[in-house]
């Protein structure tokens, strides 16, 4: 069983955020990050999730919010 995980685009940086580029993800979480951004939410497996956790944001083509339920 998956956990939802949510991709959601900011403008806005917060200075105390986690961010992660996308070259420093687990190879899991990069295979499925493309395709979060057109569908951004959605359930993943454990490694997805286990590649965005030390995470808030993620740098991709733009900054995205990870948010995992």
């Amino acid at each position: 069983m998956g956990e939802n995980i949510t991709l959601e685009r900011v403008d806005d940086v917060p200075a105390e955020s986690r961010i992660c580029h996308y070259d420093e993800l687990g190879e899991a979480a990069k295979e499925r990050l493309p395709a979060l951004t057109d569908e951004p939410e959605s359930a993943v497996g454990g490694t997805v999730v286990d590649g965005f956790h030390d995470c808030d944001l993620v740098k991709y083509t733009d900054y995205y919010e990870i948010s995992v339920r």
